[in-house]
């Protein structure tokens, strides 16, 4: 009888010893997987902030293209009254060259 409640009792005392092991080693894992969450969040933080200023950079530069875009218009409106004041100047100076040399020449 001493025999069978020493192995009962050794039987009983080794799945608390077991359990305890895996409850160790459980919480191991837990404590594992909480870094691994935290790491994850922390690198989905840096993520939408990274995403939030490659939006904002975005828009910035499409904005900038924009006033670009109004600026080039501008400028080939101003280019497109200077070409055609120039040819108007140099018509203007081939009639009179014209009538300068039909005058002279008729002179002489």
């Amino acid at each position: 009888m001493k025999y069978l409640t020493i192995v009962v009792l050794s039987l009983l005392m080794i799945p608390a010893s077991i359990t305890a092991g895996d409850l160790s080693n459980l919480q191991q894992q837990t404590n594992q997987a909480y870094e691994q969450m935290k790491q994850a969040e922390s690198q989905l933080s840096n993520a939408r902030k990274d995403v939030q200023v490659k939006q904002d950079n975005l828009r910035y530069h499409q904005e900038k293209a924009a006033e670009t875009e109004k600026e080039l218009q501008a400028a080939q409106q101003v280019l497109q009254r200077a070409e055609e004041n120039q040819s108007a100047a140099r018509k203007k100076w081939n009639e009179n060259s014209e009538e300068l040399y039909q005058k002279w020449h008729r002179k002489k």
